[in-house]
């Protein structure tokens, strides 16, 4: 299996290539929908309508780019830093 899922970078914070999700669920909660992928090191959180577990990841870690799950052409791209859709 690849490590990486390839995109192209829209700002400064977006790294070269997307990890891999390491997880089906949320690692914080467990929750199985509106997942967020952090595109930094394939952390798996929640979104801000839940507990937020994605968010909290992305500003604790100085990850702040992620992608919605499932991956798929529909997808969007959010960086915290930049506080817009890539």
């Amino acid at each position: 299996m690849d490590s990486v899922i390839s995109t192209g970078a829209a700002c400064v914070h977006q790294p070269d290539k997307t990890a891999v999700p390491r997880a089906d669920a949320c690692e914080g909660c467990g929750s199985t929908f509106n997942l967020r992928l952090c595109t930094e090191c394939g952390h798996v959180g929640c979104c801000e309508s839940q507990q937020s577990h994605g968010r909290q990841h992305a500003l604790g870690s100085a990850h702040p780019v992620i992608k919605s799950l499932p991956l798929a052409k529909s997808s969007f791209t959010w960086c915290y830093t930049c506080d817009k859709y890539l």
